[in-house]
């Protein structure tokens, strides 16, 4: 396709999201084969380093605001909110493309591809703040639930 000359059709975009799917699904299911009980810490350690290249600068920063920034941030794919006071907090996710990826690949919701990203997220977290993050899946479905505690 040569993209001075052609449009992008519906077509295209489907076939991409496809392929991107495919990618995430093998990807995480490598990660998960050959990590193991690792795979969480391959994902914080990538998600802190995601989040040292983020553009944003922030002062002592409270988990709030950090989830308020990620949130406007990530808004293309998840919509999340936290609940919750203290160090046990609830991250609920209502709109989450990932979900859409486990519902196109067949894949249950919460294994490989859902605890990769949320350690990832974890990591960005975890780097934003300047305190360990670690968060839980309790639930999932058209909202998933997550208990996330920070020290």
């Amino acid at each position: 396709m040569n993209a001075i000359t052609e449009q992008v059709t519906l077509e295209d975009h489907v076939n991409a999201a496809t392929e991107v799917a495919f990618l995430l699904d093998i990807f995480a299911a490598t990660v998960d084969t050959i990590m193991g009980g690792a795979t969480a810490s391959v994902g914080r350690i990538a998600g802190r380093k995601m989040a040292r290249k983020l553009p944003v600068h922030l002062t002592n920063p409270t988990l709030d605001e950090v989830v308020g920034i990620l949130g406007s941030r990530m808004k293309a794919g998840y919509v999340f909110r936290l609940e919750g006071e203290g160090t046990e907090r609830s991250l609920i996710f209502g709109h989450c493309v990932l979900r859409e990826v486990c519902a196109q690949r067949g894949l249950h919701m919460g294994t490989a591809l859902c605890r990769l990203f949320h350690a990832y997220l974890d990591g960005i977290l975890n780097e934003l703040i300047c305190r360990p993050v670690k968060s839980e899946v309790v639930s999932c479905g058209e909202q998933c639930l997550l208990k996330l505690r920070t020290q």
